[in-house]
């Protein structure tokens, strides 16, 4: 489901939004502080989220559709990832690691581009983490053009985009 390029992309630092819908289909969205691809050929993911975000927890450990968003903080080359949460657990060491270097390489673009200084920057670090483990059914091209909302190949939903 996931070229190489996309998993590189995906785990990069670039800036995380996730949706959740409950079961009455009411949304709520955050920030996700990163994301491992652990299947690039089922399309599972993981997922890091601020252990204090309660509605966007809920939401997800009651097995809600999901997307998320990374945009390219200097070019907002973005990638749209649609799906369902299969499992959410406490973060682990290795997750904490993981938001540690997407927080560095996230701060360090947002430091570049815009001068904020990182000290500002590391007060939106979460405590505590939760992993969501999510199986993606499609993915798309969400970069601003005439290609946005566009599928990318190994989508296995008919989604709109």
């Amino acid at each position: 489901m996931f070229e190489r390029a996309t998993v590189d992309f995906l785990e990069s630092g670039s800036a995380l939004i996730v949706a959740v819908v409950d079961a009455d289909g009411m949304p709520s969205a955050g920030r996700a502080w990163g994301l491992t691809v652990v299947s690039p050929d089922e399309g599972r993911v993981r997922l890091l989220i601020d252990a204090a975000d309660d509605e966007i927890v809920e939401d997800a450990a009651a097995g809600g559709r999901i997307a998320i968003t990374g945009a390219e903080v200097a070019t907002f080359r973005s990638t749209q990832l649609k799906g369902r949460v299969i499992r959410v657990e406490r973060a682990s060491a290795d997750d904490d690691a993981r938001a540690a270097r997407f927080c560095e390489d996230f701060f360090a673009e947002v430091t570049k581009l815009d001068g904020t200084p990182r000290e500002m920057l590391d007060r939106l670090v979460p405590d505590e983490y939760v992993a969501c483990e999510i199986l993606v059914d499609e993915v798309f091209d969400q970069t601003p053009g005439p290609s946005a909302g566009s599928a990318v190949g190994g989508s296995r939903g008919a989604g709109d985009g």
